[in-house]
């Protein structure tokens, strides 16, 4: 049987998720019922909770919850009430608090924007997701990952797959990785100082 919100806090000082609280109820029933483990069910619960906190903290109403509003929320200064030590929130915890934004919108609480229209993959990864699929035990989510990184690496590697090699590839992977690595260091420092 799923615990409800209140029981994931075994009493402790959990952030207090307001008016929203029905709705953080609801929306870890879904994971629950997926199989997750209570402490995945736990983590989702508790990044509910602690933006229902902030909101409230940061004068927010929840009519007006919307993309920015997540980004704020990943870069504030945690001094929020309950239990929580980190003066941050890790990328981890800010995907499960837009995950229940996303949620609150197929609820009809917040107003949903019109996603962008993801490029069509190439055929050649579209060849790939399916290879995946047939052949490793992976989730869509992982499989559609897999796929956008391939398309941001496509462009680097040449139209051309015949010119391509195991040395061109892993210069490309390396190249790709280490950008991604002095951007993560920049946004870090930069959300260190503020």
């Amino acid at each position: 049987m799923a615990k409800s919100s209140e029981d994931h806090c075994h009493g402790l000082r959990c952030m207090d998720a307001g008016d929203l609280a029905p709705l953080v109820t609801e929306f870890t029933r879904h994971p629950t019922a997926l199989g997750h483990k209570s402490l995945t069910v736990s983590g989702y619960d508790a990044a509910a909770r602690h933006l229902a906190q902030w909101l409230t903290l940061a004068k927010i109403a929840v009519p007006d919850i919307d993309d920015g509003v997540a980004d704020r929320f990943a870069r504030h200064r945690c001094r929020c009430p309950g239990i929580r030590r980190k003066r941050s929130v890790a990328a981890k915890y800010v995907r499960r608090v837009r995950r229940f934004i996303e949620f609150l919108g197929e609820r009809g609480t917040v107003q949903r924007k019109p996603k962008p229209a993801l490029p069509t993959p190439h055929r050649r990864v579209v060849e790939f997701q399916d290879w995946l699929r047939q052949h490793h035990d992976v989730t869509e989510l992982t499989i559609n990952r897999h796929g956008r990184m391939v398309m941001r690496l496509l462009p680097a590697l040449g139209i051309r797959p015949r010119s391509w090699n195991a040395q061109l590839i892993r210069d490309v992977i390396a190249d790709f990785t280490d950008r991604e690595h002095r951007f993560r260091a920049i946004v870090s420092t930069e959300f260190r100082r503020s």
